[in-house]
């Protein structure tokens, strides 16, 4: 668990925030870098709506949602989570019998598996928050997809929604919406002034340049991150350098044969951290590079 979690302030989404970047396409957003604060997506077609996270516990995902229903005047609305960390849609049950549901087979599949465990350590982890977690249950969605699933809002508004699992987490998907600009939505596979973090043995690094390869070629006008300010591509660019470097840097270090690998750990993460003084998720620089050493590639 990261230690910044441990002098968090609240985790409360600012609804008031909310802003519209491009026709029917809202963001609520994580503008001032508060942790476990996600951006939210209220995406307000002529036919139906679609809420994108709803963040950490079920004040918020109440608040979410009716923002939402203010937005969309009584149409049809879809939810869906970026993926399934507690800071995204933990406490929406609450609000599940007025949306549809929607999720990737395998985001359904890991909740299931491990959302209990993930409960219980952000409460054991930190306490002051656990409050906002009472009454968490996972409810099935109405509707899973694999692979892709595309979705008319109307309004000329269509979303697609596509699994990228493997990553930052297995059941990892973006949402992709194209109308009269294209906004994509990462999850926690882009971050804005954050280390990615690797939450267990389903997250890697090198598949994360795989995938972060694949969102370019998709060539968004807007990228909406998982936390952080929104912006252009150049937001999947960056986080893929990041990454990139961490491999070149190990890889070259390991060729020159001069250090172990733990010291070419210790080594690379403080060039990453030094590289970027002001992100967030430290800790989570020198587990990067620890995945990409040999016994955890083996």
């Amino acid at each position: 668990m990261n230690t910044e979690m441990h002098q968090i302030k609240a985790p409360i989404v600012d609804i008031t925030a909310i802003k519209e970047i491009t026709e029917g396409v809202f963001v609520i957003p994580d503008s001032d870098h508060t942790l476990l604060v996600p951006n939210i997506g209220i995406i307000v077609g002529s036919k139906a709506t679609l809420v994108i996270d709803t963040g950490f516990g079920s004040e918020n995902a109440r608040a979410v949602i009716q923002k939402a229903k203010q937005l969309s005047g009584g149409r049809e609305i879809f939810l869906t989570h970026t993926h399934c960390h507690p800071e995204h849609g933990f406490g929406a049950n609450v609000i599940a019998g007025e949306v549809t549901l929607l999720y990737n087979g395998a985001q359904w599949i890991e909740l299931q598996e491990k959302g209990a465990t993930l409960l219980q350590l952000f409460r054991n982890q930190i306490p002051p928050l656990a409050p906002m977690l009472n009454g968490v249950e996972f409810v099935r969605p109405n509707i899973l997809y694999a692979g892709s699933l595309l979705l008319n809002l109307g309004g000329r508004l269509i979303v697609e929604f596509v699994e990228f699992g493997g990553a930052h987490s297995r059941g990892d998907q973006v949402i992709f919406i194209r109308g009269e600009s294209s906004v994509l939505f990462t999850g926690d596979l882009v971050e804005e002034g954050y280390f990615g973090i690797l939450g267990d043995h389903e997250s890697h690094v090198i598949p994360w340049i795989e995938r972060l390869k694949r969102l370019e070629r998709l060539d968004p006008n807007f990228v909406v991150p998982g936390h952080g300010h929104a912006g252009g591509r150049e937001l999947i660019t960056n986080y893929q350098i990041y990454f990139e470097l961490a491999k070149h840097r190990v890889n070259e270090f390991r060729a020159a044969g001069k250090l172990s690998e733990s010291e070419i750990v210790e080594k690379v993460a403080s060039e990453l951290l030094d590289l970027h003084p002001d992100w967030g998720n430290r800790d989570w620089a020198k587990k990067a590079v620890i995945d990409l050493s040999w016994p955890a590639r083996n």
